[in-house]
């Protein structure tokens, strides 16, 4: 019968102990390694103070800091129709504490069509789609040419080239969604190119241009003065109950700026999830609903991988309606 080497016990006693502690050490380093945020989280807002993307940012703050339990500091970097902020936003740290409003279509076709633009689509990684501005057609209600999208298409068709019709800046939203109704509806017109909203509805206004192709935001600030012939939506908005859809009148057009918030490309899933679970709680809080709906914002609930496909099948129609046109090759 063999006896147990007393030595030998404690040997093993001693490693197991060990072990155990390695374990535990170990365990700690990881759970402190994976908290996050450990520091305040900066947003980037790629526009002026005062637009829209602020008004978003200002309506969402106090419900992300409540879900993330840190500070959210906005940082207004402008220029170059966002690309500034974006190619920032690219450059900085993966590890999600820097994120930004990210407009549709800008991302996808910034790198696609203006020169000098420093960054790619697939650099930001996309969280969280929360709103849309959709597009639509206005014109002046003292204008009794045009009481309903009909009447616009037909007279465009009657005296081809001689509708005017102002927008944004070339291949924004306003632009992009001009030349889908246009091939849509089967028109010949002329795009009118303004630098932003506010000279855009002054030339409506001022009749110099016979209608605007803009979104719900102008809209909303302008209701006395203007008549809403259609807007790009799946379902008639709240705000503008008499407005039919581009569908109900037999175009298939829905479409907008779309506004969400994107990351570094390689930021880790699981903080990409924290994050996007912040900005469900803030969006989810009746004070953003009706502040962002007030403005004429259409809202979304996308997460990552949903905000990630549809990225994909906007880029699908930007790129199809660019081609039609022979902006693209």
């Amino acid at each position: 019968m063999k006896t147990s080497n007393p030595h030998t016990a404690a040997i093993h006693s001693l490693v197991a102990v060990l072990a155990i502690l390695s374990v535990s050490l170990v365990t700690h380093s990881a759970i402190g390694a994976d908290k996050f945020p450990e520091k305040p989280i900066q947003f980037m807002i790629p526009f002026d103070p005062g637009g829209q993307s602020d008004t978003a940012v200002i309506l969402m703050r106090s419900g992300l800091e409540e879900k993330l339990g840190v500070d959210v500091v906005a940082q207004h970097r402008p220029g170059g129709g966002g690309a500034v902020g974006w190619t920032m936003l690219a450059r900085e740290k993966a590890d999600g504490h820097t994120m930004a409003v990210t407009n549709l279509p800008h991302i996808i076709v910034q790198p696609l069509m203006t020169k000098g633009v420093q960054y790619k689509t697939e650099e930001l990684a996309p969280v969280y789609l929360y709103a849309s501005s959709p597009g639509g057609i206005a014109v002046l209600k003292s204008d009794d040419r045009f009481k309903t999208l009909k009447d616009l298409v037909d007279f465009a068709k009657a005296n081809p080239a001689k509708l005017s019709i102002g927008g944004t800046g070339k291949f924004t939203g306003n632009h992009l969604g001009y030349l889908q109704f246009a091939q849509m509806a089967g028109i010949d017109a002329s795009y009118v190119s303004f630098n932003g909203a506010a000279p855009q509805t002054a030339a409506l206004l001022g009749s110099h241009v016979m209608a605007i192709y803009g979104d719900t935001f102008i809209f909303s600030d302008k209701k006395a003065e203007l008549r809403v012939l259609a807007v790009a939506t799946e379902k008639r908005l709240a705000d503008f109950p008499d407005a039919p859809t581009f569908k109900e009148l037999g175009i298939d057009l829905v479409g907008g700026i779309d506004r969400g918030v994107t990351v570094p490309a390689g930021t880790p899933k699981e903080r990409i999830k924290v994050l996007a679970d912040a900005i469900r709680h803030a969006t989810a809080k009746k004070e953003f609903i009706d502040g962002m709906r007030k403005l004429g914002f259409d809202l979304f609930n996308l997460g990552p991988e949903e905000f990630a496909a549809f990225i994909d099948k906007r880029k699908q129609q930007y790129v199809k309606v660019l081609k039609d046109n022979g902006f693209l090759k």
